[in-house]
């Protein structure tokens, strides 16, 4: 008897229910555990200014500006950021592909006997061929998986806030780095000079002492003091070569190269001439690439929230196939050999050993751990700020008081000098003015590198560039993987 005029209904019935469940997929509850906390921020007045993304240019120095572009390109921390937001972007296709149906084509055959006294018709040995066209689905009734892949999306979102994050804080580290080599030249080019003039000197008191117009305790004096300076030089050579290293290694330079480099710096620091904010802009703040990490990371938790609680409802699945089928491989493509099946099937959780209650509390407690971290950023962003802000106002105090020690000590210098050769100072006196002359100016030279490095750790700590009065829109096109 042929039965198919019915096959149309019965389809079309399947496709009503697979409809129906769709359209019921896009009411499904869910969003509740994704909402961020309110946090009481402290209000502020204070005007920024704009501050361009690449903000170490603003130095003028075209040496920094090379090895912070070198650091941006090869460092392997850097690097290490990028594989994790393929990483991320590969997670959120898999997510995704749990959306679409699974489509897959089969080919089969087998030889096979038939009981004789097993409840189907002795058929003796036969063969058995098959080529299908299978499809499945799952209908995303309940938001499970639409909420998997805003967690996924989220997590993507985290992994390049915190490639910015890294980024910041690497062209922070490097400006740091080349502060810190340019003070120590300064350092080793001031001992040097002192020591040149001191071995001059103590060439020239020696021949004195040895025609008898100099006594013993001044020449010793001299000689004491040369010694103590010379001292510095191997230290502060160590020092520099440590520091060079350091910096090679953050530029992601080979074995070879940290051992052999010589890095190219300007002989002196230049202060940033962009004005640093005096106080904490809480817009500016909850901008930072680290707390926008963390808050999307609690999204991505309350997304998984929803996710876990869907599994607690009925899943409906639809499979269906088309195909050939025959015991004769060349009749495979004949008309009569047409196969064909259409299925949906409901399954509602019953007992699973405490399975998904376990799975949902497990996603609720990490939801409650990402809240606090969220929190935590958004404290320690405003602490960090604080703390940078206080260090940046000192170190521009304690450059000012030191340029003024500086001149005060190099004219009593002078005047001891002019003392000692009228007869009226000794030549301890001299000695002792030389050495405040010398160890103000080696200070002063680790004031420019402490306020670099403190103008550095503000941007840092202020997420790097950032413009005033940025509307949500401009906020939003400037967020990491958007394009305009």
């Amino acid at each position: 008897m042929n039965r198919q005029p019915a096959i149309p209904k019965r389809l079309g019935l399947l496709t009503a229910v697979a409809l129906a469940a769709l359209l019921a997929g896009c009411a499904a509850p869910g969003g509740a555990s994704n909402a961020t906390p309110q946090l009481e921020l402290p209000a502020t007045n204070a005007a920024v200014p704009a501050v361009a993304a690449d903000w170490w240019k603003a130095y003028g120095d075209p040496q920094l500006d090379a090895l912070v572009d070198e650091a941006l390109r090869n460092n392997r921390d850097l690097a290490r950021a990028m594989a994790r937001i393929d990483e991320s972007r590969a997670s959120l296709r898999l997510t995704q592909a749990d959306r679409y149906p699974s489509i897959n084509a089969g080919l089969s055959g087998a030889r096979a006997r038939a009981s004789e006294t097993g409840p189907a018709i002795a058929g003796g040995i036969g063969n058995d061929f098959r080529a299908t066209l299978n499809v499945a689905y799952e209908v995303d009734l309940w938001g499970r998986v639409a909420n998997a892949g805003k967690a996924a999306r989220e997590e993507l979102l985290a992994t390049e806030y915190a490639r910015e994050t890294l980024r910041t804080a690497l062209a922070a580290q490097v400006v740091q780095s080349y502060a810190a080599l340019q003070s120590l030249d300064a350092q080793v080019d001031l001992f040097t000079r002192a020591v040149v003039a001191q071995r001059d000197s103590v060439k020239l008191q020696k021949v004195r002492f040895d025609a008898g117009d100099l006594s013993e305790l001044d020449l010793r004096q001299l000689e004491a003091e040369l010694a103590a300076n010379e001292g510095q030089l191997p230290k502060l050579e160590r020092a520099r070569g440590e520091a060079e290293r350091a910096l090679g290694f953050v530029l992601g330079r080979s074995p070879r190269a940290l051992l052999e480099q010589n890095l190219p710096r300007s002989a002196t620091a230049a202060a940033v001439n962009t004005s640093i904010p005096e106080g904490l802009p809480s817009d500016l703040l909850q901008r930072r690439p680290d707390v926008q990490a963390a808050e999307a990371r609690l999204r991505a938790a309350g997304a998984r929230v929803d996710a876990a609680r869907a599994a607690y409802f009925p899943s409906i699945s639809l499979t269906g196939s088309w195909g050939r089928e025959s015991s004769d491989f060349s009749k495979l493509m004949d008309a009569p050999s047409l196969i064909w099946s259409v299925m949906a099937s409901l399954t509602q959780p019953i007992w699973n050993g405490g399975r998904i209650d376990a799975q949902n509390d497990l996603a609720k407690a990490r939801r409650v751990q990402a809240e606090l971290d969220y929190r935590d950023s958004v404290a320690a962003a405003f602490r960090e700020a604080r703390d940078a802000l206080g260090a940046y106002a000192e170190a521009q105090a304690s450059l000012q008081i030191l340029q003024q020690r500086v001149q005060a000590l190099q004219r009593a210098e002078q005047l001891t000098r002019v003392r000692f050769d009228g007869g009226v100072a000794s030549r301890l006196d001299l000695i002792e003015a030389e050495r405040f002359a010398l160890t103000a100016q080696a200070s002063q030279a680790d004031a420019r590198r402490a306020l670099a490095a403190a103008q550095a750790d503000v941007f840092r700590v202020l997420g790097g560039g950032w413009q005033p009065q940025a509307t949500n829109q401009q906020q939003a096109a400037h967020q990491p993987g958007t394009t305009s």
